[in-house]
């Protein structure tokens, strides 16, 4: 907002000869230099005015250019960069538990042997066995076989001595045997033993088959690799030259003084009725919600964009609960709040004027003390838009 311009509207309408009407509107505005720069200004009233023109009395801004100043920021300077300091990794062995020995116990070994305790010993009883015998006959000769010449008598001899006439022959007399029944001896007497008698009682013992012994079992050492680094290079720094920076600020020259009274053609129509469109805030802040932004989008950047010489005022109100201060102060941030976001849409912040009210202009009777419904409170919590 560059200058604050006292407007006095005069409107002209001629009949003939022409007759200067002035109406004494007092109206404060706050004019943007960039709304009025393509107007011409007039250093006195024109002599024959066409019907219907109005001009309002102003004093005419200073006229100002823009240039480009680059700034140094940042000067040149020397930086100085750290170079890490280098390591190398050793892996080295440590013995964390030297070799050792141990004994192990290695008990004896036994077998199961049953043995047989007489508690009343066996003898061996004799069984005996009488010969056997044949029955046979032993053949006995009772008379022993002889021989001898004996003389016989001829029957046929024809001497009556029969001694004439004999023939000897020898006669052998067989011996004479007699079988005599004998017993032959078929098999000799014999005995045989038995073990008999006896008590016995069986015992179970265990015989030792392998003593008990120690057995020595070497432990091997215990070794652990320890991952560590060494130290090659400390840390260093370089010097890095860092070039100077700049950034380019526009400054606004003065090229032309203002200040005198001037009058310039103007609308002879100034908005009364604002628009009051549904802008809400997160409850107690100034920060928009995202209904509300798209509402802005819609409505205002649009026209904005459309109407590029347009300004528009945003004015926010409160209602009356709360002190006045406070709420004044929230209707100013809420306001700023509404053109920082359409500025960051790209909407200049010359074209936008931002003013708080506060309470100050409530639509109804719900001021301080008057008990009024929520509906009629959230009446007064508005924001409106005036387009010049």
């Amino acid at each position: 907002m560059d200058v604050i311009c006292n407007i006095f509207f005069v409107n002209f309408i001629l009949n003939k000869s022409y007759i200067m009407k002035p109406i004494y509107t007092l109206v404060v505005l706050l004019c943007a230099t960039t709304f009025y720069a393509q107007e011409q200004y007039l250093e006195k009233l024109p002599d024959n005015p066409d019907p219907g023109k109005c001009y309002a009395k102003c004093i005419v801004p200073d006229q100002y250019d823009t240039e480009t100043v680059r700034v140094l920021e940042v000067p040149a300077h020397t930086k100085l960069h750290v170079v890490p300091a280098e390591y190398k990794v050793v892996r080295d062995e440590v013995v964390i538990k030297p070799a050792s020995k141990k004994y192990k116990f290695i008990p004896a070994t036994y077998r199961t042997v049953v043995d047989t305790f007489w508690i009343e010993e066996p003898y061996n009883k004799q069984y005996p066995k009488e010969a056997t015998f044949l029955d046979a006959y032993e053949t006995v000769e009772v008379k022993s076989g002889s021989g001898k010449w004996v003389a016989g008598e001829n029957p046929d001899c024809p001497s009556i001595n029969p001694d004439d006439c004999r023939i000897f022959y020898y006669r052998e007399d067989p011996s004479v045997s007699r079988d005599v029944p004998v017993k032959k001896l078929a098999s000799d007497a014999t005995s045989s033993t038995k073990q008999v008698g006896g008590e016995y009682k069986l015992v179970k013992r265990q015989v030792m088959v392998t003593p008990a012994k120690t057995e020595e079992i070497p432990v091997p050492e215990v070794k652990d690799v320890v991952e560590r680094r060494v130290l090659v290079k400390d840390e260093t720094t370089r010097e890095v030259e860092v070039p100077a920076t700049y950034t380019s600020v526009e400054k606004r020259v003065l090229t032309k003084k203002g200040g005198m009274s001037a009058w310039r053609e103007v609308p002879c129509t100034l908005p009364k009725q604002a628009i009051i469109l549904p802008i809400h805030y997160e409850v107690g802040s100034a920060k928009l919600t995202a209904k509300s932004k798209r509402i802005l989008d819609k409505h205002i950047l649009s026209r904005l964009k459309q109407h590029p010489d347009a300004v528009v005022e945003v004015g926010s109100h409160t209602d009356s609960r709360g002190g006045s201060a406070f709420n004044k102060n929230l209707s100013e941030k809420r306001s700023k709040s509404v053109v920082e976001y359409l500025n960051n849409k790209g909407v200049k912040t010359s074209r936008m004027i931002a003013v708080g009210y506060g309470e100050a202009q409530l639509l109804n009777n719900c001021k301080d003390g008057v008990d009024c419904s929520e509906s009629k409170h959230a009446k007064n919590r508005r924001t409106e838009f005036k387009f010049f």
